[in-house]
């Protein structure tokens, strides 16, 4: 069978997913995204073969700009749903996922444990207020609905009382517009916090509670588990001084054997992440964020992500997430 990767001609997904195909002797057709979005594309290119999408990338720091160019995306995904081919993970998969809303309300109505997440639809710092206040819950993360790689994320508190606040993000204001770096920030000043807080709530937001999560040496952590083809296939830990963990933001990976987690808590994240990841359709894979609560090592999902594979320990190892991909694609 054809075996086909929609991405980016040069990238280290691209590159390790063609090594892993080598071990097995197999070609790899790349298809641009540019390339497939052409007038002149025919999806008849992908007609009975096993194809893999990977997610384009994002040429931005804007994220007014990043929402543009999701539009975008959602069209080219809706585009392949309409291929004859058989997906590793399934267009229509991928973009369910990337609603970061709408997935943990599938995942909640599955009674599937998740973090606590605000149902009503909040614009501005003041209905926030009123949200946390309401239903006391001082610490919260607030979180475009789409986007991905923490752009735009904010960690906020508000102090019930003296009415202090403290923000954390990795995004700034620049002339006017959000802009998204590598560096994370933290804000004091109840003026700066509450117009950062407009702009990033007029962007359509998620608003979840920011748990206490387990530590380690001194430092929170949450997993980032790559959950494939029914089982766990590597977990790193992303270790943070501070309440945000993404690791391009500077902050530690560790090897989830320093933790010393023990067989029942390693059996109960995997469980969790079976369940989430079989509750949808076309999903063979996903990246699972999962927080263990501190005092209780309960396993809850923060976020998934369905393209949520590249792991720089491991395809700088043995390369094997992307190894048992090809061998599974190949099997179809």
């Amino acid at each position: 069978m054809k075996l086909i990767l929609i991405g980016e001609e040069n990238s280290k997904r691209t590159d390790f997913f063609k090594k892993a195909a080598e071990n097995f002797h197999v070609p790899v057709e790349v298809i641009g995204w540019d390339v497939l979005q052409q007038e002149g594309f025919s999806l008849r290119n992908l007609q009975q073969a096993a194809v893999k999408i990977d997610p384009p990338s994002f040429q931005t720091i804007r994220l007014s700009h990043m929402q543009s160019l999701l539009e975008i995306y959602k069209k080219a995904l809706q585009k392949l749903t309409q291929a004859d081919c058989h997906f590793l993970n399934s267009p229509e998969a991928i973009w369910r996922l990337l609603d970061k809303k709408g997935t943990k309300g599938h995942l909640h109505k599955m009674h599937i444990p998740v973090t606590q997440m605000f149902e009503d639809e909040i614009g501005d710092s003041e209905q926030l207020l009123g949200q946390m206040h309401s239903r006391h819950c001082y610490s919260v993360f607030v979180k475009p609905r789409y986007f991905s790689g923490a752009a735009g994320v904010a960690a906020f508190r508000a102090h019930p009382f003296r009415g202090d606040m403290v923000l954390y993000t990795s995004c700034r204001i620049e002339n006017g517009d959000l802009v998204n770096t590598k560096k994370l920030f933290k804000m004091t000043n109840r003026d700066e916090i509450v117009t950062f807080l407009n702009r990033l709530l007029a962007l359509d937001c998620v608003i979840e509670r920011w748990h206490p999560k387990a530590g380690y040496k001194g430092k929170s952590y949450d997993l980032r588990v790559v959950f494939q083809f029914g089982h766990i296939a590597h977990i790193v830990v992303r270790q943070s001084n501070g309440p945000i963990t993404n690791l391009h933001l500077n902050n530690q990976a560790l090897e989830v054997k320093e933790l010393g987690l023990d067989s029942r808590c390693i059996q109960g994240i995997e469980e969790v992440c079976f369940q989430a990841v079989s509750s949808f359709s076309g999903l063979h894979m996903a990246g699972v964020d999962i927080l263990l609560e501190k005092e209780t090592m309960r396993p809850m999902v923060i976020e998934m992500n369905g393209q949520g594979d590249l792991i720089y320990q491991d395809i700088y190892d043995k390369n094997n997430i992307y190894r048992e991909q090809v061998e599974k694609l190949c099997r179809i």
